[in-house]
Protein backbone atom coordinates (compact mmCIF):
# COMPACT_ATOMS: atom_id res chain seq x y z
CA UNK A 1 0.00 0.00 0.00
CA UNK A 2 1.35 3.41 -0.72
CA UNK A 3 1.51 5.58 2.00
CA UNK A 4 1.32 9.53 2.05
CA UNK A 5 4.11 11.68 3.80
CA UNK A 6 3.99 11.78 7.22
CA UNK A 7 2.90 15.45 8.45
CA UNK A 8 6.18 15.99 10.52
CA UNK A 9 7.70 16.05 7.30
CA UNK A 10 6.02 18.06 5.27
CA UNK A 11 5.62 20.45 8.52
CA UNK A 12 9.38 20.49 8.21
CA UNK A 13 9.38 21.31 4.37
CA UNK A 14 6.60 24.02 5.26
CA UNK A 15 8.75 25.46 7.35
CA UNK A 16 11.78 25.72 5.07
CA UNK A 17 9.59 26.94 2.35
CA UNK A 18 8.45 29.83 3.98
CA UNK A 19 11.75 30.84 5.22
CA UNK A 20 12.94 30.54 1.15
CA UNK A 21 9.40 32.55 0.61
CA UNK A 22 10.98 35.72 1.56
CA UNK A 23 12.95 35.32 -2.32
CA UNK A 24 9.60 36.09 -4.21
CA UNK A 25 9.69 33.03 -6.70
CA UNK A 26 8.54 32.14 -10.28
CA UNK A 27 4.62 31.46 -10.02
CA UNK A 28 4.10 28.25 -12.11
CA UNK A 29 3.15 29.85 -15.48
CA UNK A 30 1.80 27.98 -18.44
CA UNK A 31 1.31 24.81 -16.67
CA UNK A 32 -0.26 22.04 -18.98
CA UNK A 33 -3.60 20.48 -17.80
CA UNK A 34 -3.00 16.98 -15.96
CA UNK A 35 -3.04 14.10 -18.43
CA UNK A 36 -4.01 11.66 -16.13
CA UNK A 37 -6.68 10.96 -13.60
CA UNK A 38 -6.35 11.77 -10.62
CA UNK A 39 -6.65 9.81 -7.41
CA UNK A 40 -8.41 11.36 -4.70
CA UNK A 41 -8.68 8.98 -2.40
CA UNK A 42 -8.54 9.74 1.16
CA UNK A 43 -7.48 7.21 4.29
CA UNK A 44 -8.49 10.08 6.99
CA UNK A 45 -10.91 8.04 8.88
CA UNK A 46 -10.37 8.00 12.33
CA UNK A 47 -11.48 5.12 14.51
CA UNK A 48 -13.22 5.66 18.02
CA UNK A 49 -10.89 5.87 20.67
CA UNK A 50 -12.69 2.16 21.78
CA UNK A 51 -12.50 0.73 18.48
CA UNK A 52 -9.10 -0.70 17.31
CA UNK A 53 -7.52 0.79 14.23
CA UNK A 54 -7.61 -1.45 11.40
CA UNK A 55 -4.19 -3.64 10.50
CA UNK A 56 -2.41 -2.47 7.67
CA UNK A 57 -3.42 -3.82 4.07
CA UNK A 58 -0.90 -6.43 3.08
CA UNK A 59 -0.84 -6.85 -1.25
CA UNK A 60 -0.22 -9.98 -1.82
CA UNK A 61 2.97 -11.19 -4.01
CA UNK A 62 2.17 -11.78 -7.22
CA UNK A 63 2.76 -14.97 -9.47
CA UNK A 64 5.21 -13.02 -11.91
CA UNK A 65 7.41 -15.18 -14.27
CA UNK A 66 9.25 -13.98 -17.34
CA UNK A 67 12.17 -12.43 -18.87
CA UNK A 68 13.01 -8.36 -19.15
CA UNK A 69 15.27 -6.73 -21.30
CA UNK A 70 16.30 -3.20 -19.33
CA UNK A 71 19.17 -0.77 -21.32
CA UNK A 72 20.43 1.79 -19.54
CA UNK A 73 23.09 4.68 -20.04
CA UNK A 74 25.04 4.27 -16.33
CA UNK A 75 26.03 0.20 -15.08
CA UNK A 76 24.99 1.56 -11.43
CA UNK A 77 21.67 2.24 -12.11
CA UNK A 78 19.25 -0.50 -11.37
CA UNK A 79 21.58 -3.22 -10.36
CA UNK A 80 20.48 -2.99 -7.02
CA UNK A 81 16.91 -3.21 -7.67
CA UNK A 82 17.00 -6.08 -10.44
CA UNK A 83 18.31 -8.07 -7.35
CA UNK A 84 15.47 -7.03 -5.32
CA UNK A 85 12.50 -7.91 -7.90
CA UNK A 86 14.31 -11.25 -8.58
CA UNK A 87 14.31 -11.67 -5.25
CA UNK A 88 10.98 -11.19 -4.34
CA UNK A 89 9.75 -12.85 -7.77
CA UNK A 90 11.97 -15.68 -8.28
CA UNK A 91 10.55 -16.41 -11.73
CA UNK A 92 11.60 -13.64 -13.35
CA UNK A 93 14.89 -12.56 -14.70
CA UNK A 94 15.70 -9.22 -15.35
CA UNK A 95 19.00 -8.05 -18.09
CA UNK A 96 20.47 -5.19 -17.62
CA UNK A 97 22.63 -3.92 -20.59
CA UNK A 98 24.91 -0.56 -20.47
CA UNK A 99 25.67 1.40 -22.95
CA UNK A 100 27.69 5.03 -23.33
CA UNK A 101 25.11 7.62 -22.85
CA UNK A 102 25.31 8.55 -26.39
CA UNK A 103 25.55 5.49 -27.46
CA UNK A 104 22.70 4.06 -25.90
CA UNK A 105 20.05 6.41 -26.86
CA UNK A 106 21.41 6.23 -30.80
CA UNK A 107 20.58 2.48 -30.85
CA UNK A 108 17.49 3.17 -28.71
CA UNK A 109 16.18 5.19 -31.37
CA UNK A 110 17.24 3.12 -34.18
CA UNK A 111 15.56 0.08 -32.60
CA UNK A 112 12.50 1.81 -32.26
CA UNK A 113 12.43 2.92 -36.05
CA UNK A 114 12.95 -0.30 -37.45
CA UNK A 115 10.24 -1.93 -35.03
CA UNK A 116 12.68 -4.20 -33.88
CA UNK A 117 15.32 -4.72 -31.56
CA UNK A 118 15.13 -3.12 -28.85
CA UNK A 119 14.97 -4.13 -25.45
CA UNK A 120 11.43 -4.55 -23.05
CA UNK A 121 12.38 -1.39 -20.76
CA UNK A 122 14.70 1.56 -21.46
CA UNK A 123 16.20 4.11 -18.96
CA UNK A 124 16.04 7.63 -20.90
CA UNK A 125 17.94 10.37 -19.94
CA UNK A 126 15.82 14.05 -19.74
CA UNK A 127 18.33 15.67 -22.22
CA UNK A 128 17.79 13.16 -25.05
CA UNK A 129 13.88 12.76 -24.08
CA UNK A 130 13.06 15.21 -27.46
CA UNK A 131 14.51 12.29 -29.41
CA UNK A 132 11.43 10.13 -28.28
CA UNK A 133 8.70 11.96 -27.29
CA UNK A 134 7.37 12.18 -30.94
CA UNK A 135 7.39 8.63 -32.09
CA UNK A 136 5.39 5.69 -31.91
CA UNK A 137 7.92 3.27 -30.21
CA UNK A 138 6.94 3.78 -26.55
CA UNK A 139 3.65 2.88 -24.65
CA UNK A 140 1.13 4.86 -23.71
CA UNK A 141 1.19 4.66 -19.91
CA UNK A 142 -2.11 6.33 -19.27
CA UNK A 143 -3.83 3.52 -21.01
CA UNK A 144 -4.43 -0.29 -19.74
CA UNK A 145 -3.08 -2.31 -18.42
CA UNK A 146 -0.47 0.42 -16.98
CA UNK A 147 -3.32 3.50 -15.75
CA UNK A 148 -0.07 5.58 -14.74
CA UNK A 149 -2.55 8.05 -13.71
CA UNK A 150 -3.32 6.26 -10.52
CA UNK A 151 0.38 7.84 -9.46
CA UNK A 152 -0.51 11.32 -10.73
CA UNK A 153 -0.63 13.00 -7.16
CA UNK A 154 2.75 11.01 -6.20
CA UNK A 155 4.71 13.34 -8.31
CA UNK A 156 5.02 17.16 -8.91
CA UNK A 157 3.50 18.57 -11.71
CA UNK A 158 6.99 19.41 -13.46
CA UNK A 159 8.18 16.01 -13.26
CA UNK A 160 4.89 14.52 -14.24
CA UNK A 161 4.17 16.79 -17.43
CA UNK A 162 8.02 16.59 -18.13
CA UNK A 163 7.28 13.14 -19.71
CA UNK A 164 4.08 13.31 -21.87
CA UNK A 165 4.66 12.99 -25.87
CA UNK A 166 4.73 16.49 -27.38
CA UNK A 167 1.15 16.30 -27.99
CA UNK A 168 -0.03 16.24 -24.76
CA UNK A 169 -2.00 13.09 -25.41
CA UNK A 170 0.77 10.21 -24.06
CA UNK A 171 2.48 9.32 -21.25
CA UNK A 172 5.32 7.75 -23.19
CA UNK A 173 7.66 7.52 -19.54
CA UNK A 174 6.94 7.14 -15.89
CA UNK A 175 8.39 10.01 -13.81
CA UNK A 176 10.98 9.20 -11.51
CA UNK A 177 13.51 12.23 -10.56
CA UNK A 178 13.49 15.72 -11.88
CA UNK A 179 16.66 16.97 -9.46
CA UNK A 180 15.96 20.51 -8.65
CA UNK A 181 18.69 22.89 -9.71
CA UNK A 182 20.69 24.32 -6.61
CA UNK A 183 23.69 26.48 -5.20
CA UNK A 184 26.29 24.68 -3.49
CA UNK A 185 28.59 27.17 -2.29
CA UNK A 186 31.18 27.91 0.55
CA UNK A 187 29.64 29.18 3.96
CA UNK A 188 33.01 29.90 5.55
CA UNK A 189 33.53 32.53 2.88
CA UNK A 190 30.81 34.25 2.22
CA UNK A 191 30.84 34.64 5.95
CA UNK A 192 34.66 36.15 5.79
CA UNK A 193 33.86 38.45 3.25
CA UNK A 194 30.27 40.02 5.55
CA UNK A 195 27.65 38.03 3.36
CA UNK A 196 24.95 36.01 4.52
CA UNK A 197 26.47 32.41 5.42
CA UNK A 198 22.73 30.56 6.06
CA UNK A 199 21.03 28.57 3.73
CA UNK A 200 17.52 30.39 3.65
CA UNK A 201 19.03 33.63 4.20
CA UNK A 202 21.72 33.71 1.19
CA UNK A 203 18.76 32.80 -0.90
CA UNK A 204 16.61 35.50 0.14
CA UNK A 205 19.71 38.21 -0.45
CA UNK A 206 20.52 36.70 -3.63
CA UNK A 207 17.06 36.77 -4.94
CA UNK A 208 17.57 40.16 -5.40
CA UNK A 209 20.10 41.07 -8.61
CA UNK A 210 21.79 44.59 -7.17
CA UNK A 211 22.97 41.99 -4.25
CA UNK A 212 24.39 39.42 -6.64
CA UNK A 213 26.21 42.25 -8.47
CA UNK A 214 27.22 43.56 -5.39
CA UNK A 215 28.21 40.25 -4.15
CA UNK A 216 30.32 39.44 -7.22
CA UNK A 217 32.17 42.72 -7.63
CA UNK A 218 33.34 42.66 -3.55
CA UNK A 219 34.90 38.83 -4.00
CA UNK A 220 36.10 39.34 -7.48
CA UNK A 221 38.78 42.27 -5.65
CA UNK A 222 40.10 39.45 -3.59
CA UNK A 223 39.91 37.07 -6.46
CA UNK A 224 37.03 35.08 -5.81
CA UNK A 225 34.09 34.31 -8.19
CA UNK A 226 30.86 33.03 -7.97
CA UNK A 227 30.25 32.53 -11.90
CA UNK A 228 31.64 30.16 -14.64
CA UNK A 229 31.41 32.46 -17.58
CA UNK A 230 30.05 35.41 -18.69
CA UNK A 231 26.48 34.25 -19.55
CA UNK A 232 25.84 31.78 -16.38
CA UNK A 233 23.28 34.74 -15.32
CA UNK A 234 21.04 34.54 -18.19
CA UNK A 235 20.55 30.28 -17.58
CA UNK A 236 20.17 31.28 -13.84
CA UNK A 237 17.97 33.45 -13.99
CA UNK A 238 15.41 31.68 -16.60
CA UNK A 239 16.11 28.66 -15.25
CA UNK A 240 13.37 26.13 -16.41
CA UNK A 241 12.27 28.05 -19.11
CA UNK A 242 12.35 25.65 -22.25
CA UNK A 243 11.85 27.43 -25.97
CA UNK A 244 8.56 26.30 -26.28
CA UNK A 245 5.67 25.62 -24.31
CA UNK A 246 3.63 22.83 -24.65
CA UNK A 247 1.36 24.39 -27.24
CA UNK A 248 4.83 25.49 -29.42
CA UNK A 249 4.69 28.77 -28.39
CA UNK A 250 8.15 30.58 -28.03
CA UNK A 251 9.10 31.40 -24.54
CA UNK A 252 11.83 33.00 -24.14
CA UNK A 253 11.49 36.90 -25.36
CA UNK A 254 10.26 38.28 -21.85
CA UNK A 255 11.45 41.08 -19.29
CA UNK A 256 13.05 38.72 -16.97
CA UNK A 257 15.49 37.35 -20.19
CA UNK A 258 15.80 41.11 -20.91
CA UNK A 259 17.48 42.02 -18.07
CA UNK A 260 19.67 38.74 -17.51
CA UNK A 261 21.20 39.65 -20.89
CA UNK A 262 21.96 43.62 -19.45
CA UNK A 263 23.39 41.99 -16.50
CA UNK A 264 25.30 39.31 -18.77
CA UNK A 265 26.84 42.53 -20.10
CA UNK A 266 27.68 44.09 -17.27
CA UNK A 267 29.54 41.02 -16.07
CA UNK A 268 31.03 40.80 -19.30
CA UNK A 269 32.44 44.27 -19.15
CA UNK A 270 33.55 44.19 -15.90
CA UNK A 271 35.26 40.57 -16.07
CA UNK A 272 32.93 38.65 -13.26
CA UNK A 273 33.48 35.67 -13.79
CA UNK A 274 36.25 33.59 -13.87
CA UNK A 275 35.92 31.81 -17.46
CA UNK A 276 36.74 28.48 -16.00
CA UNK A 277 34.41 25.37 -15.98
CA UNK A 278 33.52 22.95 -13.63
CA UNK A 279 33.84 19.99 -15.69
CA UNK A 280 37.17 20.79 -16.57
CA UNK A 281 40.62 20.61 -14.66
CA UNK A 282 40.85 24.34 -14.25
CA UNK A 283 37.93 25.04 -12.89
CA UNK A 284 38.11 21.66 -10.39
CA UNK A 285 41.59 23.39 -8.98
CA UNK A 286 39.71 26.60 -8.72
CA UNK A 287 37.31 24.78 -6.80
CA UNK A 288 39.90 23.35 -4.44
CA UNK A 289 41.72 26.18 -3.98
CA UNK A 290 38.92 28.54 -3.28
CA UNK A 291 38.81 31.05 -6.23
CA UNK A 292 35.37 29.77 -7.32
CA UNK A 293 33.15 29.27 -4.59
CA UNK A 294 29.82 28.25 -5.92
CA UNK A 295 28.66 25.67 -8.02
CA UNK A 296 25.37 25.72 -9.50
CA UNK A 297 24.29 22.07 -10.32
CA UNK A 298 20.94 19.80 -9.44
CA UNK A 299 20.66 17.69 -5.98
CA UNK A 300 22.95 15.14 -7.40
CA UNK A 301 25.50 17.26 -7.24
CA UNK A 302 26.79 16.98 -3.66
CA UNK A 303 28.57 13.99 -4.62
CA UNK A 304 30.13 16.10 -7.25
CA UNK A 305 31.41 19.11 -4.36
CA UNK A 306 32.73 16.21 -2.32
CA UNK A 307 35.11 15.54 -5.27
CA UNK A 308 35.95 18.38 -6.26
CA UNK A 309 36.46 20.39 -2.64
CA UNK A 310 38.67 17.17 -0.82
CA UNK A 311 38.07 16.23 2.31
CA UNK A 312 39.26 19.57 3.99
CA UNK A 313 36.78 20.98 3.19
CA UNK A 314 34.14 18.97 4.94
CA UNK A 315 32.07 20.89 6.47
CA UNK A 316 32.10 24.58 4.77
CA UNK A 317 30.04 23.70 2.13
CA UNK A 318 26.27 24.49 2.40
CA UNK A 319 23.39 24.55 -0.20
CA UNK A 320 20.42 26.51 -0.93
CA UNK A 321 18.05 27.60 -3.96
CA UNK A 322 18.98 29.10 -6.86
CA UNK A 323 20.35 33.04 -7.41
CA UNK A 324 17.64 35.75 -9.00
CA UNK A 325 14.58 33.91 -7.16
CA UNK A 326 14.62 31.36 -10.01
CA UNK A 327 13.45 27.81 -9.98
CA UNK A 328 14.25 25.16 -12.30
CA UNK A 329 15.39 21.46 -12.62
CA UNK A 330 18.87 20.10 -13.26
CA UNK A 331 19.04 16.71 -15.10
CA UNK A 332 16.71 14.15 -14.54
CA UNK A 333 15.19 10.50 -16.22
CA UNK A 334 12.54 8.19 -17.43
CA UNK A 335 11.80 4.49 -17.79
CA UNK A 336 9.62 3.28 -20.84
CA UNK A 337 8.58 0.70 -21.98
CA UNK A 338 8.97 0.12 -25.54
CA UNK A 339 5.56 -0.88 -27.74
CA UNK A 340 7.63 -4.09 -29.65
CA UNK A 341 8.10 -5.85 -25.71
CA UNK A 342 6.44 -9.22 -25.51
CA UNK A 343 6.63 -8.39 -21.94
CA UNK A 344 4.56 -4.84 -20.85
CA UNK A 345 2.66 -6.38 -18.46
CA UNK A 346 6.02 -8.01 -16.75
CA UNK A 347 7.86 -4.70 -17.71
CA UNK A 348 5.41 -2.22 -15.76
CA UNK A 349 5.45 -4.39 -12.84
CA UNK A 350 9.28 -3.53 -12.57
CA UNK A 351 8.74 0.49 -13.00
CA UNK A 352 6.21 0.36 -10.44
CA UNK A 353 8.47 -1.35 -8.16
CA UNK A 354 11.44 0.70 -8.80
CA UNK A 355 10.11 4.23 -9.40
CA UNK A 356 6.79 4.03 -7.24
CA UNK A 357 7.61 1.68 -4.53
CA UNK A 358 9.14 1.96 -0.87
CA UNK A 359 11.14 -1.36 -1.86
CA UNK A 360 12.95 0.30 -5.03
CA UNK A 361 13.10 3.86 -4.25
CA UNK A 362 14.93 3.56 -0.75
CA UNK A 363 17.16 1.57 -2.89
CA UNK A 364 17.61 5.10 -4.44
CA UNK A 365 17.62 7.23 -1.49
CA UNK A 366 20.59 4.63 0.18
CA UNK A 367 22.70 6.13 -3.05
CA UNK A 368 21.93 9.93 -2.43
CA UNK A 369 19.38 9.84 -5.40
CA UNK A 370 16.61 12.09 -4.87
CA UNK A 371 13.61 10.67 -5.03
CA UNK A 372 11.12 12.06 -7.49
CA UNK A 373 8.15 9.62 -5.93
CA UNK A 374 6.72 11.85 -3.22
CA UNK A 375 6.44 9.01 -0.48
CA UNK A 376 9.45 8.19 -0.39
CA UNK A 377 10.18 11.66 1.25
CA UNK A 378 8.66 9.81 4.33
CA UNK A 379 11.64 7.27 4.07
CA UNK A 380 13.69 7.63 7.23
CA UNK A 381 16.76 7.45 4.83
CA UNK A 382 15.61 10.54 3.47
CA UNK A 383 13.68 12.58 5.90
CA UNK A 384 16.39 11.69 8.79
CA UNK A 385 19.79 12.29 6.32
CA UNK A 386 22.31 14.87 7.30
CA UNK A 387 25.62 15.51 5.34
CA UNK A 388 28.73 16.07 6.66
CA UNK A 389 30.02 18.00 3.92
CA UNK A 390 27.53 20.63 3.75
CA UNK A 391 27.72 21.19 7.82
CA UNK A 392 24.98 18.48 8.68
CA UNK A 393 22.45 20.52 6.78
CA UNK A 394 19.49 17.99 5.12
CA UNK A 395 19.99 18.51 1.49
CA UNK A 396 17.07 16.31 0.85
CA UNK A 397 14.66 18.23 2.36
CA UNK A 398 15.68 21.39 1.04
CA UNK A 399 15.88 19.79 -2.58
CA UNK A 400 12.02 18.78 -1.65
CA UNK A 401 11.04 22.35 -1.13
CA UNK A 402 12.61 23.40 -4.35
CA UNK A 403 10.96 20.68 -6.03
CA UNK A 404 7.38 21.94 -6.29
CA UNK A 405 8.43 25.31 -7.17
CA UNK A 406 10.36 24.30 -10.42
CA UNK A 407 7.93 25.31 -13.91
CA UNK A 408 7.16 22.83 -16.12
CA UNK A 409 9.45 22.45 -18.67
CA UNK A 410 8.63 20.73 -22.47
CA UNK A 411 11.71 18.95 -24.64
CA UNK A 412 10.68 19.25 -28.37
CA UNK A 413 12.41 17.84 -31.95
CA UNK A 414 12.87 21.98 -32.12
CA UNK A 415 15.39 22.05 -29.54
CA UNK A 416 18.60 21.54 -31.10
CA UNK A 417 18.08 23.96 -33.87
CA UNK A 418 16.60 26.79 -31.56
CA UNK A 419 19.84 26.52 -28.71
CA UNK A 420 22.39 26.57 -32.21
CA UNK A 421 20.77 29.93 -32.83
CA UNK A 422 20.61 30.70 -28.91
CA UNK A 423 23.90 30.04 -28.51
CA UNK A 424 25.45 31.94 -31.22
CA UNK A 425 23.12 35.18 -30.34
CA UNK A 426 24.24 35.40 -26.99
CA UNK A 427 27.66 35.69 -27.85
CA UNK A 428 27.06 37.96 -30.55
CA UNK A 429 25.49 40.37 -27.75
CA UNK A 430 28.16 40.03 -26.00
CA UNK A 431 30.77 40.70 -28.03
CA UNK A 432 29.19 43.55 -29.29
CA UNK A 433 28.12 44.74 -26.39
CA UNK A 434 24.08 45.20 -28.68
CA UNK A 435 21.10 46.04 -27.71
CA UNK A 436 19.35 43.68 -25.30
CA UNK A 437 16.16 44.19 -26.26
CA UNK A 438 16.55 44.04 -29.88
CA UNK A 439 19.08 41.37 -29.79
CA UNK A 440 16.18 39.15 -28.00
CA UNK A 441 13.53 39.59 -30.14
CA UNK A 442 16.21 38.93 -33.13
CA UNK A 443 16.98 35.62 -32.01
CA UNK A 444 13.22 34.53 -31.49
CA UNK A 445 12.35 35.76 -35.37
CA UNK A 446 16.00 33.86 -36.42
CA UNK A 447 14.91 30.69 -34.31
CA UNK A 448 10.74 30.93 -35.40
CA UNK A 449 12.09 31.22 -39.01
CA UNK A 450 14.35 28.36 -38.97
CA UNK A 451 11.84 25.90 -37.19
CA UNK A 452 8.56 27.07 -38.91
CA UNK A 453 8.50 24.16 -41.39
CA UNK A 454 9.15 21.21 -38.65
CA UNK A 455 7.25 23.15 -35.98
CA UNK A 456 4.06 23.75 -38.25
CA UNK A 457 4.08 19.75 -39.07
CA UNK A 458 4.12 19.17 -35.23
CA UNK A 459 1.14 21.14 -35.21
CA UNK A 460 -0.74 19.72 -37.94
CA UNK A 461 -0.41 16.21 -36.56
CA UNK A 462 -2.30 17.04 -33.67
CA UNK A 463 -5.53 17.75 -36.11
Amino acid sequence: MRRKPLLIVMTVILAFSMLLAACGGNDKANEPANTGNTNNSSNSNTPPADQPADEPIVEPVKDLSGTLELWQFDPGFFVEQKAAFEAKYPKVTVNLTSMDWGEMHDQLFATIAAGTGGPDLAFIEGGKWKMFNNTDGLEDLLQQPYDVGQFRDEFTDANWNRWVSVDGKKMLGMPWDTPPAMTFYRADILEENGFPSDPAELMAYMADADNVLNMIRTLKAKGIYLFEWRDSVIGLMNSGISFFDKDLNYRRNTDNFVKSFDIAKTITQEELYIGQGIWGEEGQQSIKNGKLISIFLGSWGISQTRNWGGPEQEGKWRVTGLPFGAYGGSGGSTVSILSQSKNKELAWEFIKFALASEEGQKIFTEKGIMPGWKPAWDLPEFKDKKEPYLGGENINLVAATLLDKVPPSFETPLDDKANEIWSAGINELLDKNLDSKAQLQKIEDDIMAAVSVERQKLLDARK
